[in-house]
Parts: structure tokens; sequence; C-alpha cells
């Protein structure tokens, strides 16, 4: 049996290597692809947009219009509902809460089976919700065709979706009857929900994959991933099939959008740089980057983490994770010290008409980019903690912000 063993051992270390090989390989060739492309770029957006009038620094006239209070743990995610009339909040204190924005009153709430939740979505209809985090599931919960006339505490679980080997950092619906993940098992997977199965898995990272976002753009079928591996990638959901991929950096991708027409895309990384791709030219396009001014000023105030510390994955020891699987603990291990290195992005975010960016930083709040000029015109200010979310509603009347001090703030132009 011992002699079994050690020629299993054997069969296994050889296969790894096999692997990582294979994986240094692909990163090569990518580079060289990489280097074919920019040879032939001739422009870049902030060369292209000379002619157009930056903003003024007075221009961003948000004023706060609702601070939300009721969590007891950091907030990891919220999602606008479709109508924009509702925000769903999910936290580490175990809930997921449904609020109304305008009164700052919670509307429901939905207790979890698991404080580790990482991601939340709201569907289209309004009438399912989803959790999913360290435990390696995307739990649905039926919440009622009203959220604001049923005023109630009971929830019935729809399904419990099953499939992931690791954490899953991300999920969205894409209609009311299919919703997407991202994991830590580098893997992205889409999801039936009236047979509650995994219809597609999308495979090509070489990494855990930490963020995730559908182009809503009208008639698209397409969505981006982001993961450890550097790379962002293009994903066409009806045949699980890769349509482009962009070497972003050597740091993690930590965040993805897409711009409002479906032709671009933004990445946040833990290099802190966010960078603009034309899904048309096939290139980046621009470069956004903190001045070093403001970089330096945290400096002197900056909190280090260690492994007993919250983390951007969690109040849990890293070493002592009841949910972790082969490579998650390590991953995880990575992408905090790369946190700790340089203030990373968190999130990401367009306003209506695209000409600003939200972005959060780990060390910095919240920024508000003019996209043409790559300058910053403006701060959404007031957490006490990591802004660790900022999101647009879908009317592009408000902006709401989620933290790590337990609260989210909701923002409006002063006009409204």
């Amino acid at each position: 049996m011992q002699v079994m063993s050690y020629q299993q051992e054997d069969q296994q270390e050889y296969i790894t290597n096999r692997i990582n090989k294979a994986r240094l390989e692909t990163r090569q060739l990518y580079s060289q692809i990489d280097k074919v492309k920019a040879k032939i770029q001739d422009t870049t957006l902030l060369e292209s947009s000379k002619q157009i009038a930056p903003l003024s620094k007075n221009a961003v006239n948000l004023k706060l219009l609702q601070k939300l209070q009721g969590h007891n743990n950091k907030i990891a995610d919220i999602k606008w509902a479709h109508d924009s009339k509702s925000i769903l909040s999910a936290s580490q204190d175990g809930f997921l809460l449904i609020w109304d924005p305008v009164t700052g009153l919670k509307l429901n709430a939905v207790p979890l089976d698991s404080q580790w939740v990482l991601s939340c979505a709201y569907s289209p209809n309004g009438q399912l919700v989803a959790s999913a985090g360290l435990t390696n599931n995307c739990t649905i919960y039926r919440i009622g065709s009203s959220v604001r006339d049923d005023f109630q505490f009971q929830q019935r679980i729809v399904s419990i979706l099953k499939g992931h080997t690791c954490g899953i950092t991300a999920c969205d619906f894409v209609d009311n009857e299919e919703i997407l993940t991202a994991s830590g098992d580098m893997t992205c997977a889409s999801w039936d929900l009236n047979k509650g199965n995994k219809k597609d898995e999308y495979l090509d990272h070489l990494g855990d994959v930490l963020c995730m976002d559908i182009d809503r753009s009208k008639g698209s079928i397409n969505f981006v991933s982001g993961a450890s591996d550097g790379y962002a990638r293009i994903w066409d959901r009806r045949g699980a099939s890769l349509e482009q991929s962009f070497f972003v950096s050597n740091s993690d991708v930590t965040s993805v959008k897409f711009f409002k027409d479906g032709n671009s895309i933004v990445t946040g990384s833990d290099d802190g740089i966010i960078r603009l791709f034309d899904l048309r030219a096939d290139c980046e396009l621009a470069r956004y980057s903190l001045p070093r001014a403001i970089q330096e000023s945290n400096k002197a105030n900056q909190t280090f983490l260690t492994p007993n510390t919250p983390s951007p994955y969690g109040n849990y020891n890293l070493t002592q994770s009841p949910y972790s699987r082969h490579q998650s603990t390590a991953s995880i291990s990575n992408s905090l010290n790369s946190a700790i290195d340089s203030s990373g992005v968190t999130s990401l975010d367009f306003s209506s008409s695209g000409r600003l960016m939200y972005s959060c930083y780990t060390d910095h709040g919240c920024m508000i980019w003019d996209l043409l000029k790559a300058e910053i015109v403006g701060k959404l200010e007031g957490h006490s903690n990591r802004t660790s979310h900022v999101t647009a509603s879908p009317n592009g009347l408000a902006v709401a912000t989620a933290s790590w001090d337990t609260t989210m703030r909701v923002y409006t132009p002063s006009y409204v």
C-alpha cells in the first residue's frame, strides 16, 4: 500500500509540473501577442480628446441623500434593483438587506446560512436575490413580487447552486432564469435557475477569478472576468467561448466593468492602476493612476493588515479558514500582501453619460475621474473605514457606496 501511495504522489507531482510548465509557456505566448498588438497602436484616448474641454473641479455636484445604517459587520457587496427603487446589500453579519435609498428604511432582510458572503445579486424582476461566498455555493432566495408592499422577514430558498470547488467571488443575474458566478477555482459558470443546474463552464483563466461584469448594452451576449493571472477575458455566454483577452498587469485584477455602450471595459488591479481597453481596437487606450501626492498622503497613517485582522476576503484567520480548498489560502494570502504593498482598486462604475468614472481604492476612498482627461475631479467622502464598493443606479440619478464601517451612503446631484 505504501509503494502505491508513493507512485500516486510521483504521478501527481509529474502532472502538476507539466501543468505549471504549460501555464508558463502560455504566458510567454500571450506576452508575444501583446507586443505585436502594441506595435500597431497609433493613438490613445487622451490624445484623441485634446480638443474637448476638461471638466472643472466643481462640475461634480453630488450631495449626500441618505446614510444607510443597519448592518453590524463590514459590507462586502451592494447591487441596485433594475428599477433603481431599492438597494441590496450583503454583509458579513450574515444578512442580505434590501433598502429604500430615499427614506433609508429597510424593506426586507434575508438571513444567510453563512456569514462568509462575498457577493450578492438582484434579479431583473425584483423577485429573486442571490448570495455567494466562501461556502462555494450560490444560494437563490425568493423575496416576493413587490419588496415595497410585502415587508416580511421570511424568505424561501429557491435553489442552492453547487459545483464550484472554491469560494465564489462574484455573482450576477443574466435574466430572471439564469445567473453567472465567478470562483477561485479559476472558472466562471452559468446556471439554469429553473432546473437548478450548471449550463456552461468558462475555462481559460490560470488563476483565481476575482471579479466579473455582464455587458448590459442592447443585444449583447458577453461578459468579462478578471483574475489573479493578470488577465481580463471577454466571453460569449451562448457557447462558453473566449472572445477576447487582455493582459492587464502582473497584479491581481480585482475589478472589471463594461462601458455603457459595451465597446470598452475598464479594469482595476492591485497595482492601483485603472486601464481602459477598447474591444474594437483590441488594445489599451488609457491609464488612470493616482497622483503621487495622494499616494503619499496616506502612507504615514496606513493600517497594515495581518493574517488575523479583517482581510478583503472576510473576517477570518487566513491559515484556518473552514472553507479553504487547494490554492485558495495561498491565493488570498498573495492578494492580501499585494493590498498591503499598494493601494489597489476594489470597485469601478460609470456615470450615466459615461464621462465620469467612480473608483474605490483600498486606502483612498472613492475617487471620481474625468474619463477623457484622466484627471480626478471629485471624491465621495464620509466613510470612516475602507470603501469596498461603488455603484451607480441604472436610471443614472444616484450613486451608492458601501464600506467596512458597516454603512452605505447614497449620493444624488444637488438639483435632484
